[in-house]
This record gives structure tokens, sequence and C-alpha cells, in this order.
């Protein structure tokens, strides 16, 4: 992307952050980092109110902006001894992973999946957090960032923080500690369905199995009586209703907990306990998709690929330097062959030339 292309696309951006809803809790005590060429070209910035945070990026908008988790005292200091941190906000980041530049677009419904698991599986029952506490944000590309404000969790160090990521993402665990059979002689205790964490979390799984393909268990589970049994031992933690010995059980079992997902989720472990990173504003522009990170108010309903689209649908001419695409943006479909010069609105000419796929050939607001 040459030096008047960038000009061009940064002119939208600017537009955009003159009315942006730029609402970043306690920005004072924020440290701030922009980029153009890179995703932070500088940091150590500060600005004592959101309104001087608005203004500053409609007159100088950049392609990235992001904040720091933590909280200083002298937020543009330098180095981060001086800053005088005095506590950090809990962040989790979600992303998914694919080859191509566009297949993953299509799947983002995954990711907010893991997401609302994330919150619902084991932020609120596992560590006890209010909803009220945490806030989803699409990062504006692959993902979703998890935002915690609480003063439960303000203070956590690096090591908290990282034993926290590395339950959630189910590091260590092993399910054969969860059984006991030597407290009575032939039988085989173990998690209930109702219990909580991974003990629950791992019953409730096998009792999905167990009702939605019975017979890849246990031949004899097309007798649903006996397959019933089972699964009401399951519930109590008594998990030797089933005509096999312990021995043989626990090995079947252990074959079936080495295939099953964890129910864990696969968080960036570094995001969460490095608390001087920075991480991506909520409400600005990811300058690689055009897309917003958009903090996010019902998660349930949100289409990233509709409510965050930054620009308006009018149209732009851009010229394709490689096969692009399939996209899918605001309900309409989008690609593009190389070498062709192709009209289309500039929410998907944007995303085009951002993921370095084409250039602008011409803009109506140009």
């Amino acid at each position: 992307m040459n030096f008047d292309e960038k000009k061009h696309i940064l002119k939208f951006f600017s537009e955009y952050y003159k009315n942006a809803e730029i609402n970043v809790p306690q920005v004072e005590q924020r440290e701030i980092g922009v980029g153009i060429e890179k995703k932070i070209d500088a940091r150590h910035m500060s600005f004592p109110d959101n309104l001087s945070l608005r203004n500053y990026l409609a007159d100088n908008p950049p392609f990235y902006i992001s904040y720091s988790a933590s909280y200083y005292k002298f937020p543009s200091e330098t180095p981060i001894e001086k800053k005088r941190r005095t506590g950090a906000d809990l962040i989790f980041d979600l992303d998914l992973h694919s080859e191509g530049k566009y297949e993953l677009y299509s799947r983002l419904e995954e990711i907010k999946q893991d997401a609302v698991r994330l919150v619902e599986d084991f932020l609120v029952p596992d560590f006890g957090l209010s909803k009220k506490e945490i806030f989803y944000v699409f990062s504006g590309n692959r993902g979703y960032h998890i935002h915690v404000r609480s003063k439960s969790v303000v203070g956590l160090g690096s090591q908290e923080r990282r034993e926290m990521v590395d339950y959630i993402r189910g590091v260590g665990l092993r399910f054969s500690e969860f059984f006991d059979d030597s407290s009575r002689r032939g039988a085989l205790l173990g998690p209930s369905s109702k219990d909580g964490g991974y003990r629950g979390r791992m019953a409730r799984r096998i009792i999905e199995i167990l009702n939605e393909k019975p017979t890849s268990f246990y031949r004899n589970f097309k007798d649903n009586d006996l397959k019933n049994s089972f699964i009401n031992g399951i519930e109590t933690g008594n998990w030797s209703r089933i005509p096999v010995s312990v021995p043989v059980l626990k090995k079947k079992l252990m074959n079936i907990f080495d295939r099953l997902p964890l129910r864990s989720v696969d968080a960036d472990a570094a995001v969460t306990y490095d608390i001087s990173k920075l991480i991506r504003m909520p409400n600005t522009i990811h300058g690689g998709t055009g897309l917003v990170a958009k903090e996010i108010k019902d998660i349930d309903s949100f289409n990233p690929l509709n409510d965050a689209v930054a620009f308006s649908g009018e149209s732009a001419i851009i010229q394709f330097h490689e096969d692009a695409g399939p996209l899918f943006l605001k309900g309409a479909e989008f690609s593009g062959k190389k070498g062709e010069k192709t009209e289309m609105p500039l929410y998907a000419g944007m995303f085009f030339v951002l993921k370095g796929s084409a250039t602008f050939y011409k803009s109506n607001s140009s």
C-alpha cells in the first residue's frame, strides 16, 4: 500500500472517529498505543479524557489503536516502572486460525460460541464473577476479547492470571484423577453431572454422548433401560451401573476421554497474564479489515459481518491484484479475480484493500 492510498483510506477513518463512541473507562489512567505501519508504532501516550482521545483520532487517524489493561498513576512515563501500576482489568483473547485470508470469516460464529462458553461455563460459575462486570468485544478481525472490570480481579498479578487461563485451557487436566474405585468393592465412583468445574463438565458431556450415540460407548446400550440406568448413576456420581468390570469400564472411559473435547477454551494465555500488553481499544477500527472492534450489547444477536461494519454503502471501484473472497458483508457476497476492476460498496472495497487483495481504482468520495 503506497503513501497516497494510505492517506486516502485514513480520510475515511478520520470521518468515522469524528462521531465514534469512544468511552474507555478511566482513560486518564491508561497507556495508549497507535500504529500505521505496525499494530503499535508508538506507545506511552495518554489522554485526560475520552473527548480528547476522540479528537486526536479524528485529527491523526491511525490504522490501529490499543490501550492498556493496566491502570497507572503516570501512564505516559517510561520506562514502565515509572508508570506506577495500580491494577489491571482481566482480559481474554480468542482468535480463529485459518490458512486462507477469507475462509475464517464464514466461521466467526464458532469463536463467538467459545467466547460465550468462556463466560457462561468458566468465568461466572467457576470463578464467581458477575456478568455485569464482563464485557464482550469483537476484535475487529478474527475473534473476540473478553474484558473483566471488577474489584475482585484488578489486583491479580501475572502468576494468578496465568493460573486462571491455564485452568480454562485445561492445561494438565487428567480425567483419571476424577475417579475412585478403592472405597467400594466393584464400584467406580466419579463426578456427577451436578458437580462444578471440569468434573461436572465432563460428566455432562458423557451423558450427551450417551444420548446422541449410545452404542458407540457400549453396544448393549441399544437397550434403552440399560443406558438410562447408567445415565442415572452418572447423575449421582456412581459410574458402576453397567454390566462390565471396573477395570474394563475405566479403560473404556479413558479411551473416550482421550478423544473427548475438553470443553475448555483456547484463549491466548499471554494476553491474559502479561499485564503490560496493550489490547485493541473497543469501538475503534481494525486496520486490517475496516471492521469495528465493537463492544457488544447483545452477544446472542451480534453478527460482526453486519453489526461491526464501519463504512457506508456508497460505491467504490477497486482493482484486484489477486483472486479474493468470497466475503459476506451485510448479507451480500463479494469476490474478485486478479486484474478485475469491480464496483462495490465502500465497506466491502475497504475490506479487500486493507487485506492486501486490491487497491482503490476510484472512489466517488475522492
